[in-house]
């Protein structure tokens, strides 16, 4: 069951519209950007609170992909979480993206507050439903994980976990100036040519200067310091999460001891796009709704 229209508590704020779908129902909510369409279990009753899932996309791709992706696995109904999945704005060559760290991916380089607007998605999701305060989480992919860093950096208040596949956190970590202990899982393959694993460079649209980001170690180490963990990593178990090749392929790494949890997951022979078996997606859900926020 959907929630009920509650379009007086958005007003000039959001507005909702819904459609039934098996397993679960379908809604908009606009804060100013145009519809977007949030994902409800049909066991939501508004009688206890639930997750709440935001979902961000790569450089170039929309919310509506996502709202595929969660529709084919399952696990907004099996789990028991709402999921929003906006999309960005288009820049000068038509492709979407998210204003997100120091090095990615505003290439024209325009004024653009994304982490605004999604802080004011997420409080309208909050209005409309009875979401788990505790157990807001981001999950983002290339543009998108670099974009679920900032909103950890940036809201540690609200969020309780961020999960970055292929992403990046911000180059100058004095531009992250989290406030709460945030859990984070990086996730990346270790043959991305794209946005490497060791860290590299990503250029705007004009201009011949190449803007830096940190490398996937390097992004965990930052959480793991600011969540007060043991510098020294520990291995933890490896697992099989690419559809690749048979094995166990993905190596986790482990900065334990700290108020929220930080986690590499370094999966080998992946690039870019990894090919991921349905244990990794249900791991990573598992992960993120494990690890809700710290309380003081």
């Amino acid at each position: 069951m959907g929630a009920p229209l509650r379009v007086g508590l958005l007003t000039g704020l959001a507005a909702l519209s819904c459609g039934q779908a098996s397993g679960y129902s379908l809604a908009t909510i606009d804060v100013g950007r145009g519809d977007v369409t949030v994902m409800v279990p049909d066991s939501y009753s508004g009688g206890k609170t639930v997750p709440l899932v935001v979902s961000l996309h790569g450089f170039g791709g929309s919310g509506d992909s996502y709202t595929v992706y969660w529709k084919r696995n399952g696990q907004v109904d099996s789990r028991g979480f709402i999921m929003v999945a906006p999309t960005g704005q288009r820049d000068s060559r038509g492709r979407t993206f998210w204003n997100a760290t120091d090095a990615c991916c505003n290439k024209d380089q325009r004024d653009v507050d994304d982490s605004a607007y999604l802080r004011r998605l997420i409080e309208a999701v909050e209005a409309a439903y009875k979401v788990d305060p505790q157990s807001i989480h981001i999950t983002g992919y290339s543009n998108g994980g670099f974009m679920a860093h900032r909103m950890a950096c940036e809201h540690s208040d609200k969020i309780a976990s961020i999960v970055s596949v292929a992403g990046a956190g911000f180059a100058d970590p004095k531009r992250c100036t989290p406030t709460e202990a945030v859990s984070v899982l990086q996730v990346h393959g270790l043959q991305d040519p794209i946005i490497r694993y060791d860290g590299g460079t990503l250029k705007t649209y004009e201009g011949t200067v190449d803007i830096a980001y940190p490398s996937a170690t390097a992004s965990v180490v930052f959480w793991a310091h600011h969540n007060e963990a043991n510098p020294q990593a520990a291995e933890g178990p490896l697992r099989d999460f690419s559809d690749r090749a048979a094995g166990d392929d993905t190596r986790t790494t482990l900065y334990e001891g700290g108020t929220a949890a930080a986690e590499l997951w370094a999966i080998a022979g992946e690039g870019h796009a990894p090919r991921l078996s349905s244990a990794f997606h249900e791991a990573v859900v598992h992960w993120m709704l494990s690890h809700p926020k710290v309380s003081d």
